[in-house]
């Protein structure tokens, strides 16, 4: 089985790469834009003190073509990294730095990854936890797929997606390496009950699907938060 993993040490890239061998059509322009902007930031881990949940944040990349997103998602860890070692703090250069970061997140240009902004406190997110047992290129899948669907603009009703956040902190084994994993779809808005329900329906079968098979696998069920109700974890 072949999952849709990044990570080099689980999938072979020949797996996942799909090579052709004709010349690229003329018609297609060198620079292929995103239907939107997107920006990647981190969070920084707490150091021992209380550090406001903003100042923790940190603008890292920003993704307005396709070109720009391979370049920094590229760069960028997979969930399987994280069961080995915590995510390291990473500059606009990606240089390693001394700093632990506690979540990865990627947001639409101009909404910052807080609740209080302006385009989700009327919103809320749907999370996911998932346990390191899965083994680490189903946690990419699932992932990739989650970002793929999302900057891709596949993922319905695509407006409605603010950002997506990876957090690596809800609880440790030893060493501090994660035991469990969060993924979550953050949304706009949870006043149309019915556009939520479409929503939670729809990233489950994206998570679910098995890329590289053209299949749906089993769904994990995603748990709805609201952001009025919810304080940064």
């Amino acid at each position: 089985m072949v999952h849709l993993s990044f990570n080099s040490s689980l999938a072979s890239p020949d797996d996942v790469a799909d090579f052709h061998d004709e010349e690229q059509d003329p018609d297609v322009p060198e620079v292929l834009p995103l239907r939107c902007t997107w920006v990647v930031w981190q969070q920084r881990a707490s150091s021992g003190k209380s550090v406001p949940y903003e100042q923790s944040t940190k603008q890292i990349a920003s993704m307005e073509s396709v070109e720009d997103f391979w370049r920094t998602f590229d760069r960028l860890p997979q969930p399987s990294d994280l069961l080995t070692r915590r995510m390291a703090e990473k500059t606009e250069e990606f240089q390693d730095a001394p700093h632990v970061v506690d979540a990865l997140m990627i947001f639409r240009d101009g909404v910052l990854p807080q609740w209080e902004d302006a385009a989700n406190c009327e919103g809320g997110h749907l999370q996911f936890h998932f346990k390191a047992s899965l083994g680490g290129a189903q946690l990419d899948e699932y992932w990739n797929n989650l970002v793929l669907g999302t900057v891709g603009a596949t993922l319905e009703p695509i407006d409605m997606i603010t950002g997506l956040r990876l957090v690596d902190k809800v609880t440790t084994g030893k060493g501090g390496v994660p035991s469990m994993i969060r993924m979550e779809v953050w949304f706009g808005s949870a006043s149309d009950v019915q556009a939520v329900a479409a929503l939670q329906r729809n990233v489950e079968r994206c998570v679910a699907t098995r890329t590289l098979e053209g299949r749906l696998g089993a769904l994990p069920k995603a748990e709805l938060k609201h952001h009025k109700m919810t304080r940064h974890q």
